[in-house]
Order: structure tokens, then C-alpha cells, then sequence
């Protein structure tokens, strides 16, 4: 099974992605872009990739451990950026603003904890919803148009819980299915 640790948005944070992901839609011209269907707008904290039954057990234990005294906290939306940069954008994603360094520190734990556990995960956490991947060519200015569009938009969600989630590819894109779920106080 594929797994990531993330957390979910609420519907507010999740509609002003989707308005983002439109604009950006509307303005990147035909095929340039596969974009996340906003059901599936989320923060991943770590990327486990495929792993075992063992390893699922492991990871879902390693996030009870790593959440138990942590609490909830709000984040706001934050700017538009890609990775790995705009000369040659591979992901488009709306950043996080506040909250950012409470996440960064949450992703902290959660890493220490699954790698205590031993289990091997993509550990690069940078605060960010993707919206969209990039398959072809960008009309020039696009980067800015729709910063200048996501900056206007600010809104704030409450982190409230961490997902350990499988992701099962089909060609329609990723379905994601929740295994296990740790509230935060």
C-alpha cells in the first residue's frame, strides 16, 4: 500500500484553494497542467511511499506516539509558489502564512517519531497544499497572474487532527482512503 501522514482543510480553506486552482486553471491553457481534484486538497507531512501491512501498523503507532500531547492550531493560506522553481515549475501550490512554523514543527515530530519506528519517508516538509502538476508549458507571466490572484485570498483553517492515509493510483488520478486518525487536543 502507498501511505502519507497529512491533515485535512476545512471547507472554507478548501473552497478558496478550489477558486485559486480555477484561476489558475483558466489561465495555464489546455493540458499544461494535471490539477488536484479539490476533494483531495491536503498537508502531507510525510510521503511513506509503498509499504507493508507491518510497516502501515508501524507508521499508524509512530503518529499516536509522535500526537499525543500535541494540540490544534489554526493556519492561514499563504501565497502562490512552484517547486522546484519558476524558470522550471514541476508543482503549483498555495503556500501557508501563519502557522507555517507549527506545522514545520509538528512535521518535526511526526519525521523523528516514524524514523524511531523504522521506517523510511520522503523528509522535505515545506508548508504547502499542491493544487496542480505541471505537464507542459506555461503562458508566460502565469506565475505572477495568479500570485497576484492567491494574495487577495487569505483564509484560515483549523489543524486539528493528522491522517495516516493510502493513496491507490487509477488513471482519473489518486483515491485516497483514511486508515487511521489521531485528533489533536
Amino acid at each position: 500500500m502507498r501511505l502519507f501522514a497529512a491533515s485535512a482543510l476545512s471547507p472554507e480553506f478548501t473552497s478558496a484553494l478550489k477558486a485559486t486552482a480555477d484561476y489558475a486553471r483558466d489561465n495555464a491553457g489546455r493540458d499544461a497542467v494535471k490539477w488536484v481534484d479539490p476533494r483531495n486538497f491536503h498537508l502531507t507531512y510525510a510521503f511513506l511511499g509503498e509499504v507493508d501491512a507491518k510497516a502501515a501498523g508501524a507508521a499508524a503507532e509512530a503518529l499516536g506516539t509522535a500526537l499525543a500531547a500535541e494540540k490544534s492550531f489554526r493556519i492561514v493560506s499563504g501565497g502562490f509558489g512552484v517547486f522546484p522553481s519558476p524558470r522550471h515549475p514541476s508543482v503549483l501550490w498555495v503556500g501557508i502564512g501563519e502557522g507555517g512554523a507549527e506545522l514545520r514543527a509538528l512535521a518535526a515530530k511526526i519525521s523523528v517519531n516514524l524514523a524511531a519506528a523504522g521506517l523510511v519517508f520522503e523528509d522535505r516538509f515545506e508548508p504547502h497544499v499542491t493544487i496542480g502538476r505541471v505537464k507542459g508549458l506555461l503562458p508566460e507571466n502565469f506565475i505572477r497572474r495568479v500570485s497576484d490572484f492567491a494574495a487577495g485570498r487569505k483564509v484560515s483553517s483549523l489543524v486539528a487532527s493528522v491522517e495516516l492515509m493510502e493513496s491507490a493510483l487509477t488513471p482519473e488520478g489518486p483515491v485516497y482512503r483514511r486508515l487511521s486518525s489521531r485528533k489533536l487536543l
